[in-house]
């Protein structure tokens, strides 16, 4: 081969290897493209054995629940411990009320006057000795199922949410009305056994748009009209809580509870 053809294959050599490496250095150098995080609304054995929830099924709930804290993750298990008095028929007690999250929505543990009651939406109410006394069920599903917590995690049982009316204002509010409005949400409940299944089928929900809390919840109870309410809420660790609850029918005060300490335990 004369020199004059190995300087040009050797030159042609040259440009290849130098072609392919800076290919490869622009390769490495070039980014990623984004990826989507997707991981938490994908239900997936392994998320299902990490004790995966799907929270984001309903909006309504998820706005609500963004709203209320950090404790409604996809992931999250967390145990909400409420302490406070309960009024009722004149007389007062004390309450302590422990919520913890699962799977499926949360499991209550109700402490009223050294009485030990819970509440799950499989078994329903229980005592330690069997099945509860009428009005310790009243009692309880009503500290349980009348709470913002009910609102974002009734989806977990397989409630329906739908939205029935927007920005409604109070039926005798005046012209140039300025108070709060709200975004009304009926919960109804799934078909369960009769042991579990509420003494109430649906409960609507009145959702205040300036605040994206639950204000109130309005239902039918044996042919009794149920209002409770929500007051003062108590912000802790970026966790709200009404301070204050209000149960009435017709105008009529059925009992009240106040709180006096909160904790929550991610």
């Amino acid at each position: 081969m004369s020199r004059r053809s190995r300087t040009a294959l050797f030159g042609l050599v040259f440009l290849v290897i130098t072609g392919t490496a800076s290919a490869f250095f622009i390769s490495r150098a070039l980014p990623e493209p984004p990826t989507t995080q997707i991981t938490a609304q994908v239900i997936t054995p392994a998320n299902r054995q990490k004790g995966w929830r799907n929270v984001l099924l309903q909006p309504e709930a998820l706005q609500v629940g963004r709203r209320l804290g950090k404790r409604f993750g996809p992931f999250s298990h967390a145990t909400s411990v409420v302490s406070g008095s309960l009024t009722s028929d004149g007389s007062e007690q004390p309450l302590h009320i422990t919520r913890r999250q699962t799977d499926t929505g949360e499991q209550i543990d109700v402490v009223a006057g050294g009485r030990r009651l819970t509440w799950s939406e499989e078994e329903g109410t229980k005592t330690a000795s069997g099945a509860p006394a009428d009005t310790e069920r009243l009692l309880v599903e009503r500290l349980a199922l009348d709470s913002p917590n009910a609102f974002v995690l009734a989806q977990l049982r397989g409630a329906s949410y739908l939205t029935i009316a927007r920005n409604v204002r109070p039926a005798d509010a005046a012209d140039g009305y300025t108070g709060p409005l709200w975004n009304m949400v009926r919960v109804d409940e799934p078909q369960q056994n009769e042991a579990a299944r509420p003494l109430s089928p649906s409960r609507v929900y009145y959702i205040n748009v300036q605040t994206g809390l639950p204000d109130r919840v309005e239902y039918q109870l044996r042919g009794k009209p149920i209002t409770a309410e929500f007051f003062e809420w108590i912000e802790q660790r970026e966790e709200k809580t009404p301070a204050r609850v209000r149960w009435s029918s017709n105008g009529q005060t059925l009992m009240e509870f106040r709180v006096t300490g909160v904790s929550h335990n991610q």
